[in-house]
This record gives structure tokens, C-alpha cells and sequence, in this order.
């Protein structure tokens, strides 16, 4: 069963495992999934996980304050991007000089002490979910993506992750839609992406043709894909605000440009903002073979969630259900 309240996957740096599972206990009330990591398997679990949202690093880690220094110093070369929240074993007492090496002081965002839980759930609610991501636009964005993906793939099961938020700008495989959103509560960019190979060998047949799908019907189906989410989105959500025209008008001439690195894999939209993450999963129910689709949101440019009127939401997915079952009528 699919579940649409947005959690984060985070890197879990801690020496001690008993300390590390209490850690994680801890943030899995707050829809976070912990990523446990050895010093010696950092650098690979870099490479694997594209899509984290933060980390959580002992001031011990690796042995002593000097080795978590290093680590954190190579974290701020390789993912500026993500969020470090340093633990503390202890406070300092007042007027105490901090011994702590220049790094853990300088590159972690904010620091949490070992007995202060509460701590940690406010640093994580400030760096890493600092965009509220309302319920139902979460579902709808699952309804409307979930009923494209059915029609362009009528013989596959669809079904998707639990969406995450995601602080990392790493690219997924090798194909890579981008379109432009706006509302007059949010501003930004959807993505679709894809890896090409698992794609291909689940594409439909093309009518009238004998020819094996490549590269090319690849990138035609995730280009209709997009077209069809985003024209669903801007039917479903275009009008959806309480603020008023001039403050859209005001809003829509800020523009950024966007950044793309293809050595490096790395996309970024100029701005800080966390990326809403929905990971589909389409499934041959003959071979078993299955292909992921990767779907960002992005309000780098304008985000409101006062603006989003759950109502008005709610009151338009209703009318499109109705228009689908051939129940509304025309005048």
C-alpha cells in the first residue's frame, strides 16, 4: 500500500551501533530513514545514494574529533548540498573554550547535545524538511502522475515509493525531462528521469512498425510523460491560491539560471530549496522486469504554502473525476 506522507533519507555517521540504532528509533517518528555507514564505506555509499537529505555526524566518528573533521571536510567537497547536524556528546560549560577542530565548527549547519533529543527534531525540521509539503498536494501529484503512467503503459503495474525530500543535486540515469511550473503559489521546475537501458525494453510496441524501441522512443515516451503531468498539474493547480495577482505578478520576473554538470552529474536551480522526490516503479507482471521513473518538483523560484488551498484542490480532483466517468455536464 502506497503511503504519500514526504519523509527524507539521511547518512547515519556514528562509531557506536548501539547509539546509532537509538538515533534512528528516534528520527523514524519523524519519517526519516537512517543510512548507516562505516568510515571505510563512505565514499561508496556517496556514489550509491543520489537522493539524501542531510547528515547526521558523531563529533567521535572515525575514532576521534580530528577523523569526524576530515569526514566533514570531505562531505563539504564532494555534497555541499546536504545538511550536516553535528552530535555533541556534551555542552560546554559557560565561558569554556570549544576544543572542537575548525571544520565541525565551520562546515556542520547546527549541532544537537547527546541528551537533548528535541534538539535534533528541531535542527532536522529547520535544514531538512524546511518546506511544508501539504498532504494533498502530495496526493495529487501521486493521482494525476499514477493516471498518466497507466495510460502510456497500460500492461505494466504502476505503483511508487513512499515521496521523500531530497537535498542532494545529483542527476538519475540518462535521460532527463525539465519543464517549467507555475501557480500563483509555487514557481519552479518538474523533472522526470529515467535510466535508458530498463525503459527500452518496456516500451510498448510501436504501431505499424518492426523496428526494436531505442534511444530515441525513449525519449519521446518521458517527453510525453512530462508534457501530460505538467498539463495535468497546471489544470489541477493553476488557480489553486489565496494570494492575490500582483503578488504572482511580482514573483514571476525573478528568474535563475539553471546549472548542469554532466562530468559530475550534478543539476542544480540556484537556490536551497529541498526537492519533493516521488520514485515510480513500473513492473511487467510477465518478466518481472521493472523500471524506475524519477519525478522532482522544485519551487526554486517561488513557494508559498499559505497560498495552497486544500479545498480548492480537493474540489478539482473531484471534478476531474467526474469529467473521466462521463457524469459532468456540458451547458
Amino acid at each position: 500500500m502506497n503511503t504519500n506522507k514526504p519523509g527524507s533519507k539521511i547518512l547515519l555517521l556514528e562509531n557506536d551501533r548501539a547509539r546509532a540504532q537509538a538515533l534512528e528509533a528516534i528520527v523514524a517518528e519523524h519519517h526519516l530513514a537512517c543510512v548507516q555507514v562505516r568510515r571505510e564505506a563512505l565514499a561508496t555509499a556517496l556514489q550509491t545514494h543520489y537522493d539524501l537529505g542531510g547528515v547526521l555526524l558523531g563529533e567521535d566518528f572515525g575514532g576521534s574529533r580530528e577523523a569526524a573533521a576530515a569526514v566533514a571536510v570531505a562531505l563539504e567537497v564532494e555534497r555541499p548540498e546536504l545538511p550536516i547536524v553535528l552530535r555533541r556528546a556534551s555542552r560546554q560549560a559557560d565561558g569554556a573554550a570549544d576544543d572542537l577542530p575548525e571544520a565541525l565548527r565551520r562546515v556542520p549547519r547546527t549541532s544537537w547535545i547527546d541528551d537533548e533529543p528535541e534538539a535534533l527534531q528541531a535542527a532536522l525540521a529547520t535544514h531538512v524538511f524546511s518546506d511544508d509539503y501539504p498532504d494533498p498536494l502530495v496526493d495529487g501529484i501521486t493521482d494525476l502522475t499514477f493516471g498518466r503512467l497507466r495510460g502510456l503503459f497500460p500492461d505494466l503495474d504502476v505503483n511508487w515509493d513512499t515521496p521523500s525530500v531530497v537535498r542532494d543535486r545529483i542527476i538519475f540515469g540518462e535521460v532527463l525531462t525539465l519543464i517549467p511550473i507555475e501557480t500563483a503559489w509555487c514557481r519552479g521546475w518538474l523533472l522526470m528521469q529515467a535510466e535508458e537501458a530498463p525503459l527500452i525494453e518496456l516500451l510498448p510496441p510501436r504501431a505499424g512498425r518492426d523496428e526494436t524501441s531505442d534511444f530515441r522512443d525513449v525519449n519521446g515516451v518521458l517527453g510525453e510523460l512530462t508534457n501530460l503531468v505538467w498539463g495535468a498539474f497546471r489544470n489541477r493547480y493553476l488557480g489553486n491560491a489565496q494570494h492575490g495577482a500582483q503578488e504572482g505578478e511580482n514573483r514571476a520576473q525573478v528568474q535563475v539560471p539553471l546549472l548542469i554538470n554532466h562530468r559530475r552529474r550534478y543539476l542544480s536551480f540556484g537556490s536551497d530549496n529541498p526537492q519533493l522526490c516521488i520514485k515510480y516503479r513500473l513492473t511487467c507482471p510477465t518478466t518481472g522486469r521493472e523500471v524506475v521513473i524519477d519525478q522532482r518538483f522544485v519551487f526554486s523560484l517561488g513557494w508559498s504554502r499559505e497560498g495552497f488551498d486544500e479545498t480548492a484542490a480537493q474540489a478539482a480532483a473531484a471534478a476531474e473525476v467526474e469529467q473521466a466517468s462521463g457524469e459532468l455536464e456540458l451547458f
